[in-house]
């Protein structure tokens, strides 16, 4: 009896021993810092010029590093960074052009491993975004796929093709289900129209749902709804935003015109912005379906070409980046009653994400 307890105890201690990186989290999401103390910005550059960056930013300390990654690491992140989540102990960064997910260590930058998204020939897949559950990450690339990466092993190990040349992806973890805009972006004007479902147990594709012309993001609330924003063909078919039912129906929501949004807390924070004019930013609550704050930004400032959005799911500091798409951009800070907090000057070209750290 005390030999079998003996084996037991030494299977138990193997096994916390092999599960004991800290990818292996409690789903359904990775719990957001308490209290938002560093930021990084991923600043995508210009493309084909190599020049993508990862600026960080100590919120009490006010230390920056505007070439943070270079600045650990020795050596470029790579060409157009596009996308980047934090999942266990590691950030995922998503490099477009390079055709690489560079996985960092989230305490110290480090770089951890650099897994290659090449086809057969050597070119790049070109991954556009992420999203992690499960002790997996999963990636859309522009070959029509989303690849899986276990997140122990830091290897990819399983693909499943989707809809045309695919963006945003998201999990909604009430329905165990994935979900992914299908843009068709490199076949303009011949835009794809769909949002793929792929079963996270089969991780295989059950469904393609009819959104509207050219899918971009899409976001998962607490109830198995998920909301896409759907940019039209930039001439005779308008943008619009659109909610997909747990059941697969599809219901446009009326009255927003969304360029870029978050959920954070079942509230979608919603970016629009014109070229050349000042940056508008609503809160949708996605339980109500009804637009609750119109203005949020309530002290005057203003946002001129409107990047990217970030909500703090504790604070409810919310941050938006800018950017003209040639010289460094700016973060902007705002707390949860719309004043301005800070700004962060030239952070990078393009910066498109936001990570907060405690």
């Amino acid at each position: 009896m005390k030999k079998k307890n003996v084996c037991i105890l030494v299977l138990l201690a193997a096994l916390f021993a092999a599960c004991s990186d800290s990818d292996i989290v409690i789903d359904p999401t990775e719990l957001p810092p308490s209290e938002t103390q560093q930021i990084l910005v991923l600043c995508e550059g210009i493309w084909n010029h190599n020049n993508s960056t990862l600026a960080f930013y100590d919120l009490k300390s006010k230390a920056t590093d505007l070439d943070y990654f270079t600045t650990v690491n020795e050596n470029g992140l790579g060409d157009t960074a596009n996308d980047m989540i934090k999942y266990g102990s590691k950030i995922y960064i998503v490099v477009n052009e390079s055709g690489t997910i560079e996985v960092i260590d989230a305490a110290t930058g480090k770089s951890v491993k650099q897994i290659e998204m090449k086809t057969a020939e050597g070119s790049s897949r070109q991954p556009r975004y992420a999203a992690a559950y499960g002790g997996k990450v999963y990636v859309t690339s522009y070959d029509d796929t989303v690849t899986r990466i276990d997140t122990v092993s830091l290897t990819i190990d399983g693909s499943v093709a989707v809809g045309r040349d695919p963006e945003g992806i998201c999990i909604s973890t009430k329905n165990r289900k994935i979900y992914v805009a299908n843009s068709g972006g490199l076949d303009f004007p011949d835009y794809d129209k769909t949002v793929s479902v792929i079963d996270l147990n089969s991780f295989e594709e059950i469904e393609q749902i009819e959104v509207g012309l050219n899918p971009y993001q899409v976001f998962a609330d607490s109830q198995g709804d998920v909301y896409v924003s759907v940019r039209g063909n930039y001439a005779d078919i308008a943008p619009s935003f659109k909610k997909i039912s747990p059941l697969y129906e599809v219901s446009a929501i009326p009255n927003l015109t969304v360029s870029e949004f978050t959920i954070v807390n079942d509230k979608a924070y919603i970016l629009y912005n014109e070229w050349g004019k000042e940056s508008e930013v609503k809160v949708f609550d996605c339980k109500t379906e009804e637009v609750v704050t119109e203005n949020f930004v309530t002290d005057g400032t203003s946002i001129l070409n409107g990047y990217k959005i970030t909500a703090d799911a504790y604070s409810g500091d919310v941050y938006v980046t800018t950017s003209d798409y040639t010289t460094s951009g700016n973060v902007l800070c705002f707390d949860n009653k719309g004043t301005h907090k800070f700004t962060l000057q030239g952070v990078g070209i393009g910066p498109n994400k936001i990570i907060l750290l405690n």
